[in-house]
């Protein structure tokens, strides 16, 4: 009789949960265990989880004892299987990943939590270098096992960026099946949540799918969350899948980030300028322009650096 075939089961929520508690979320947080019972995923990844009596009654739901969690980014992992080693990383601006290394039978996956900063102009290019900071923590993390990227990444599905972060892991997004979104929406009208695995050429057997769906009520009811989640089911071919050391389309996704950061810290320099114009806030407002510009070219500094890795590893040695 041949044997079942392996998986693991994953999900991901944004739980959009407070810091303190306030008088709606007991009841949103009772929907979120109630659907929760019935996921039967083996490991979760949590966003915006500030308190461990919080994690500690979404782990019991999901039935999974073993977790993680950094409260002060507010990012967690929970799993049924046992959970061999946990690290995290602030990637800017309070923003970060969650590292939790799950043991599947005789193999390791590593399951990541992330959270990165949503909107537009200097956010939209903060999020450029948390992206950067986000691919090397995983390459140098999971450079010999697979991984599954689960997370609110803050940028829409069909934005370029959410392509850059793809293009600098080789990585294969589980709502995309033969160019196609598969999973709709997780937040209003867009698709902000991810589940992101190392490519290759044979498909997954089944795509991700948006859940948590019905947490948001009528009109007339506070939503039980601002976000919607994804389950994923990962086959027994997934535990064979390492990172590519050198993704095809890296350095060129290296060189957009770095002229994006470029860009940016001129930008906020300029306004800074013209700050300095402004009686009494200007000040202010220069100073702030001018951090910004500063932050920008800390982690431009550090694009540049992986790209002169990058090409040094590309030099071919030289023939006798």
């Amino acid at each position: 009789m041949k044997a079942a075939a392996l998986s693991l089961v994953v999900l991901t929520l944004n739980v959009a949960g407070p810091r303190r508690v306030h008088q709606g979320w007991p009841t949103r947080r009772e929907a979120i265990v109630s659907r929760l019972k019935t996921e039967g995923a083996d490991a979760a990844a949590f966003q915006e989880v500030w308190r461990g009596e919080d994690l500690a009654a979404l782990g019991e739901a999901a039935d999974h004892a073993n977790r993680a969690l950094d409260e002060r980014l507010g990012l967690a992992v929970t799993s049924r299987l046992p959970i061999e080693s946990w690290v995290s990383r602030d990637l800017g601006g309070g923003y970060g990943v969650l590292r939790a290394r799950v043991r599947s039978g005789k193999s390791e996956v590593d399951v990541y939590s992330a959270r990165l900063e949503p909107g537009d102009g200097d956010a939209a290019a903060r999020r450029l270098g948390q992206l950067f900071r986000l691919s090397e923590f995983i390459r140098e993390e999971s450079a010999a096992r697979p991984f599954v990227l689960l997370g609110d990444l803050g940028v829409d599905a069909d934005d370029r960026q959410s392509s850059l972060l793809l293009d600098l892991l080789e990585g294969r997004d589980l709502c995309v099946s033969h160019g196609d979104e598969v999973c709709g929406r997780t937040l209003d009208s867009r698709r902000v949540d991810y589940a992101v695995i190392p490519y290759s050429s044979r498909a997954p057997r089944e795509n991700a799918r948006a859940e948590f769906t019905e947490l948001l009520r009528d009109e007339d009811d506070p939503p039980a969350s601002l976000h919607f989640g994804l389950r994923a089911v990962l086959d027994e071919g997934f535990l064979r899948l390492k990172p590519a050391s050198q993704p095809p389309g890296r350095d060129e996704a290296l060189a957009t980030i770095d002229e994006a950061l470029e860009d940016a810290a001129a930008d906020a320099t300029l306004r800074s300028a013209q700050a300095g114009w402004i009686p009494f806030l200007g000040a202010r407002q220069a100073a702030a322009a001018q951090d910004e510009a500063a932050r920008f070219a800390a982690v431009e500094e550090e694009v540049q650096s992986a790209r002169l890795r990058a090409s040094k590893r590309a030099v071919p040695a030289a023939s006798d």
